[in-house]
């Protein structure tokens, strides 16, 4: 029997291409999930197939799928971290920030969370004015995802609405979270420490 390497190798000396792998079923990352073994990491989502980013954010957005899935659907697009997670959860940032319904308000928790594990510059600006939603649980989770993403800007925006927040444990997480910030940049390599004068 060949081996997986082999197989592979004969098919480009050949000139044909490996077969491109199964797309993702839908049935299958819902009953994963549906499952309740702990969040899978990012290697088990993509083991499931292609486009298994899509078909999370199918689901994601799927009225008819109970929302405690659709949550899970929403933390998993942090796992996967293609651009097309990114922008399924940004438009769930942008577009469930005002509403009033209890379901929108944990998948915009659960959105916002998922952008600070991704991280990046655009991050901050985007999650940044649900430090002030009424609801001091997203508030809550847009501080603890600003502390994810190390950014100094992220820092500044933190330090900003720090004084105003009302809650005490919100106020809290704030400060812990910018502490953790501003503890990163500090231990973070300056980019001329290692230039000779």
């Amino acid at each position: 029997m060949l081996a997986p390497v082999a197989i592979v190798l004969v098919l480009v000396a050949a000139g044909a291409r490996p077969p491109s792998p199964a797309r993702a079923d839908r049935a299958t990352v819902e009953a994963k999930l549906r499952g309740h073994d702990g969040a899978p990491g990012p290697d088990a989502w993509r083991t499931l197939g292609a486009g298994v980013d899509e078909t999370l954010a199918q689901i994601a957005a799927d009225a008819k799928v109970d929302v405690a899935t659709r949550a899970r659907a929403v933390s998993a697009l942090g796992y996967v971290g293609t651009q097309a997670s990114r922008r399924f959860l940004a438009a769930t940032v942008d577009g469930k920030a005002r509403s009033t319904d209890a379901g929108d308000r944990l998948l915009l928790r659960k959105a916002a969370m998922a952008l600070g594990w991704l991280g990046g510059a655009d991050v901050p600006p985007r999650v940044a004015p649900l430090l002030q939603h009424d609801d001091p649980d997203v508030r809550l989770d847009a501080a603890l995802a600003l502390g994810l993403t190390r950014l100094p800007t992220a820092a500044e925006l933190l330090r900003k609405r720090l004084p105003d927040e009302p809650v005490a444990r919100v106020r809290a997480q704030m400060g812990r979270q910018l502490r953790i910030v501003e503890e990163a940049l500090a231990a973070a390599p300056r980019p001329d420490a290692g230039a000779k004068r």
